[in-house]
Order: structure tokens, then C-alpha cells, then sequence
């Protein structure tokens, strides 16, 4: 009895050992196959999260060479701009000044422009430093025959040449060296900048 006790509990430890191993070996195998599905799931979010890294790398390399492209394209237009004004500035301010300031020039342009003048009155405004280098004559001429009633003054705010206004001041004519130059140099830009830069 003791044999058959012992040849039982045998059986039993065997039989609980066998299905333990494979309860075991079950479970292993559920382990193994869920760890393949979660590297396999980190892998392909590893693989997403690289291909959005690099196409989010590859736009703003993108953008990045096209905002240098553009702040290229504005700084040389910058420089042309301004290498053309210094060219202008050169060739045509000190002229300019010379002549706005001349009293012997004003006295020719000054008497064209007043019989274009289609306001009775108004008033004709020259620089200060002129004072005292135009005759009276000149001056009484103005006032006189080429338009009734414009007043003749002189003012320190103009720095060169003159200005003129109707009565009610509602707007002014000026013809300083600043505005010369800023009529001659509008329309001499475009051909400067051919000559200068090829264009």
C-alpha cells in the first residue's frame, strides 16, 4: 500500500510538474508573442515619429532657404538702391544747390513759373539768405505785373529756392534743390541702375 501511496503521489507530482510546464511554457510563449507585438509596435512608432522628423527637417530647410533666398534678394536690392542714390546724390545735389541758390537762376525761372500761375494773388515764399541779393526792382516786378497782389517774404525755414501759394494757403508749389532733385532722380533711376548693375 505504501508502494501504491508512493507510485501516486508520483503520478500526481508528475502530472502537476507536466502541467505546470506547460502552463509555463503557455505562458512564456503569450509573453514572447506579446513582447514581439510591442517591439514591433515601438518600431513602427520609432519609424513614424523618424519620417515626421525628417519631413518636418526637410520643410524647414525648405523655408529656411527660401527666407535667406528672399532676405538675399531684398539686401542686394537694398544695396542697388542705395549705391544709385549715393550715385545721384553725387552727380546732381551740389548743382542743384548751387543753382537754388543762385539769384541770377531764380530770377530767369522765377518769372516763367508766375506767368503759368492761373491764382490771383497768393504768395511767394524764398529762402532768407536770398534777402539782400535780389533787387527791388525784381522784387516789386513779382508783386506787380506778373501776378496781382502776390506777396513777396523771405523766410528762414527755406533753406533754397522758393515757394509759392494761393491766397487761402490751401496748398503750396515748392521748388527747393531737395524737389529738383527728387524730380530729376525719379526719372533718371531706372536708367542709373542699367548703367550701373546691367539690368
Amino acid at each position: 500500500m505504501t508502494d501504491q501511496l508512493q507510485e501516486l503521489l508520483t503520478r500526481v507530482y508528475e502530472e502537476g510538474v507536466n502541467k505546470a510546464k506547460t502552463e509555463a511554457d503557455a505562458l512564456l510563449e503569450k509573453a514572447r508573442a506579446e513582447a514581439a507585438t510591442l517591439i514591433q509596435q515601438a518600431q513602427n512608432e520609432a519609424e513614424k515619429i523618424t519620417a515626421d522628423a525628417k519631413k518636418q527637417a526637410a520643410e524647414l530647410a525648405k523655408n529656411t532657404d527660401s527666407d535667406l533666398k528672399m532676405a538675399a534678394q531684398q539686401t542686394l536690392s537694398a544695396v542697388k538702391q542705395k549705391l544709385t542714390d549715393v550715385f545721384l546724390d553725387k552727380a546732381f545735389d551740389p548743382d542743384l544747390k548751387a543753382a537754388t541758390t543762385d539769384p541770377a537762376f531764380l530770377k530767369t525761372l522765377i518769372p516763367q513759373i508766375i506767368s503759368a500761375w492761373k491764382e490771383s494773388g497768393g504768395k511767394i515764399t524764398l529762402a532768407k539768405d536770398l534777402e539782400g541779393k535780389l533787387e527791388d526792382h525784381f522784387l516789386k516786378t513779382l508783386q506787380g505785373s506778373l501776378a496781382k497782389g502776390l506777396q513777396v517774404e523771405f523766410s528762414p525755414q527755406m533753406k533754397t529756392g522758393f515757394a509759392i501759394s494761393p491766397a487761402d494757403g490751401s496748398y503750396k508749389l515748392s521748388f527747393t534743390d531737395e524737389d529738383f532733385g527728387n524730380l530729376f532722380k525719379s526719372y533718371l533711376r531706372p536708367r542709373t541702375n542699367k548703367i550701373l548693375f546691367q539690368q
